[in-house]
């Protein structure tokens, strides 16, 4: 039985061994000149192929281009991504539920020494008429806002506040004047507040706010500068940079009723806000002005944490609207003291006011 399998085994590995070599033998190994044709017609396919693949992208750009996919263009922010921003509005939401604490608006500074390399003699002279302006004072800035309901649209949030500025300008080492205040600007205003968190091309959209906002410095004619505006603004963030973008509209007087007529022509119609952290230190540019006149102001400002909650601050402005008395004059002003509310809280709180 075993010698017949093994029989049919040889037979079979014959017969199949015998098919194997006539096939060999009727197909011939390719000559050189054969390998290089195929060769050349292979290299002309593969060429052909990414003509094929090209003019296919070229075809779906084309049906795509009036089609644009705004679901990736527009995403919301993760929870990750938003997290420093939502320990800002926790730790404002605290302060506002306690009836003993202050809550910051816009940056609280106070620079002891301020610089002001071309003061306005002719402003400072109807004030005082035998003094001179000394070119070293002291600035600080006050600000705080209040809560005045919640979420008045629902789901879509607007948050009311009532808000308060005071910045004020002191020449407190000019003795021989009794260390009068140059000038202070009142700003109260009334807006609403829509937190955020939608993605556009890698800024998050963090905060808008539309607010009611009134500027003067308190003085009666000829003297007196005042407007009225409302504010439309939005901050993104992205990593570390920050970018405010604030357009305003002033609210029309009567030419009877306007001090300062010809304020757009230098304030400009809004404000750009860049900020940038390195580490616990940050820098912020502000920029208004109006382009089509040439007159621009722009303020430097740079803090860095000393001890506390207290930081240092340096602050460069030069150009126009440095204050209310002074937005038609050219100031160059350079200032140093402490601050004690960043624009990025804890070193890893990111959020701009």
């Amino acid at each position: 039985m075993m010698n017949s399998r093994t029989s049919v085994q040889a037979l079979f590995l014959l017969l199949l061994s015998g098919a194997f070599g006539h096939a060999m033998a009727q197909e011939p190994p390719l000559t050189t000149a054969e390998r290089a044709a195929i060769e050349a017609r292979i290299e002309t396919l593969n060429t052909e192929l990414d003509s094929l693949r090209q003019q296919l992208t070229r075809d779906r750009l084309q049906s795509d281009s009036g089609q644009l996919d705004l679901s990736k263009v527009v995403t919301t922010a993760s929870e990750q991504e938003l997290e420093p921003v939502e320990q800002r509005r926790q730790l404002e939401r605290e302060s506002l539920r306690n009836p003993f604490s202050i809550t910051a608006h816009r940056r609280n500074y106070i620079l002891p020494l301020s610089y002001n390399q071309r003061v306005n003699e002719a402003a400072f002279g109807k004030i005082d008429d035998n003094g001179t302006l000394d070119r070293t004072e002291m600035t600080f800035q006050l600000s705080a806002k209040f809560n005045l309901a919640k979420q008045l649209f629902g789901d879509y949030g607007g948050d009311l506040y009532f808000a308060y500025t005071q910045r004020s300008w002191w020449q407190a080492y000019n003795a021989d004047s009794s260390s009068p205040f140059r000038e202070t600007n009142y700003e109260p205003e009334l807006f609403l507040d829509f937190e955020n968190r939608l993605n556009v091309l890698g800024w998050t959209n963090i905060n808008n706010r539309v607010s009611i906002n009134h500027q003067s410095n308190g003085r009666s004619d000829p003297l007196s500068r005042s407007w009225n505006r409302v504010i439309l603004e939005s901050t993104f963030l992205k990593d570390d940079w920050l970018v405010s973008v604030a357009p305003h509209w002033r609210v029309p007087e009567s030419d009877g009723d306007d001090d300062n007529p010809d304020i757009e022509r230098y304030m400009g119609y809004g404000d750009i806000t860049v900020a940038r952290r390195f580490g616990n230190s940050e820098a912020s540019l502000q920029w208004h002005g109006n382009p089509s006149s040439g007159n621009m102001g722009t303020q430097l400002d740079y803090s860095w944490p000393m001890f506390g909650s207290i930081r240092g601050h340096l602050q460069y402005f030069y150009g126009y609207g440095d204050s209310m008395i002074d937005y038609d004059h050219r100031t160059q002003r350079i200032g140093i003291g402490f601050s004690i509310n960043p624009l990025f809280t804890s070193g890893s709180d990111p959020y701009f006011e």
